[in-house]
């Protein structure tokens, strides 16, 4: 069953799998402060595998990967002016 991840801001997040056992750890992701945001593109030319600006929607997306490349979403979160990336989710 999914159930959506619950933020007080306006976030790009996905929905998380909860476990029939809740003993599963969520897995890490990158997440996105839209409120935040200004669209400067930095994110998607560092981690391009990772970022894709959304243009219907006008707003930068994160995409939903198995797994996270660290070095290239910590390089995008070192690097964004509004400091608007962050990890969320558990430990891998």
């Amino acid at each position: 069953m999914w159930f959506p991840i619950k933020r007080r801001r306006v976030t790009n997040t996905f929905l998380a799998v909860k476990s029939p056992d809740h003993n599963e750890k969520m897995k890490k992701y990158p997440s996105i402060d839209l409120g935040k945001c200004n669209k400067c593109m930095g994110c998607i030319e560092l981690a391009p595998t990772v970022f894709k600006y959304n243009p219907s929607l006008g707003y930068v997306e994160v995409l939903e990967l198995e797994r996270y490349p660290l070095e290239d979403v910590e390089e995008a979160i070192k690097n964004c002016p509004k400091d608007c990336i962050t990890w969320e989710g558990g430990e891998e």
